[in-house]
């Protein structure tokens, strides 16, 4: 019987007989080049990123449940670190500046007239959004873009390179987010107040369709950054306008994973609140704060599956107008 091949660790003969000890492992890792050559190559059936057009809306999701197979433990691990404890320590500072400056019941304010006083909470809870949360998450969805690109594509990742990714570019990507977010309140703003006063209930239904389009035609301002960072703005309302119902429709589907975690932190804070409510006045504070603190978490998964659907949806767009696949965006990366 003929004897097994020894293996990379085992004691090597050189030419002389003498049995060699293994080298010891330096912890180098071989090129990437080295992993794209071992690893089979992609074809357009199979890309892991790149959703070709005739696999349709079918592909789509195959593409977003692979995605979540593969790297659903470093998503959730960057997503906890970067999405989940910032909005937990957000809580804590909103409910302590409420509690401290007695603005829970914006209603009371607003109808006594003190319009001062709420504008004055409106914006400092603006500030501490963006200085507390915004510049967490877009580290995270960086990392987190990095990370499922490159496992993707085969490479090798950690978590920490990852986030060092993230720390390059997050605030490229906050800044052109501070700008998403402002073109669709000032034009949702613009929009509420010509028609809502006149109409009423009615006039809600144009704002909320002014609202619903430029929420799906700022959605791929993120990847459109990391990838291209050339005008991630332009970019984004480009790629919806360039098939338009195909991908109104997957960023539809993707809105309600959103509507799903509005309803969930609802539904956990109403339950927070009735709970106050029953035990008295003196634990609504540990209450009202352990109810941000279990949104947050729950929130997690859902912006898992939000970021994977806008990755997917980005590279299908990205591929019909330029044909490229998952080890180009890898290389864009860099």
């Amino acid at each position: 019987m003929s004897e097994p091949a020894p293996g990379p660790a085992d004691p090597t003969p050189d030419p002389s007989g003498t049995v060699r000890p293994p080298a010891p492992d330096q912890g180098f890792l071989p090129p990437d080049e080295a992993y794209r050559q071992a690893a089979p190559a992609f074809t357009a059936a199979d890309d892991p990123l790149v959703n070709p057009a005739e696999q349709r809306i079918s592909g789509w999701a195959h593409r977003i449940g692979m995605v979540l197979r593969r790297s659903w433990r470093p998503l959730a691990t960057i997503f906890l670190l970067t999405h989940a404890l910032p909005a937990i320590a957000f809580g804590a500072l909103t409910l302590g500046g409420s509690i401290g400056l007695d603005a829970l019941d914006l209603r009371r304010l607003v109808t006594y007239g003190d319009q001062r006083r709420v504008i004055g909470v409106l914006i400092a809870t603006v500030l501490a959004y963006l200085v507390v949360v915004l510049p967490a998450q877009m580290l995270g969805y960086a990392a987190a873009t990095h990370h499922a690109t490159r496992q993707a594509a085969g490479l090798t990742v950690s978590i920490g390179q990852s986030l060092r990714f993230g720390l390059r570019r997050f605030l490229g990507l906050a800044a052109y987010q501070v700008v998403a977010y402002v073109l669709v309140g000032v034009a949702v703003l613009a929009v509420a107040m010509c028609c809502v006063g006149g109409a009423e209930y009615l006039g809600l239904v144009p704002t909320g369709l002014v609202y619903a389009y430029l929420a799906m035609a700022t959605a791929l301002v993120g990847p459109a950054y990391l990838f291209g960072r050339g005008n991630p703005v332009g970019s984004s309302f480009r790629l919806l306008h360039a098939a338009f119902w195909p991908t109104a429709a997957r960023l539809f589907l993707l809105g309600l994973a959103i509507l799903a975690s509005a309803f969930v932190e609802t539904m956990i804070s109403g339950i927070g609140e009735w709970l106050s409510g029953s035990l008295g006045v003196v634990p609504a504070a540990p209450l009202a704060f352990t109810a941000a603190a279990l949104a947050a978490l729950v929130e997690v998964p859902l912006t898992m599956l939000l970021f994977s659907g806008i990755l997917i949806t980005y590279a299908e767009r990205l591929a019909a107008e330029r044909g490229v696949d998952t080890n180009d965006l890898v290389a864009w990366l860099c």
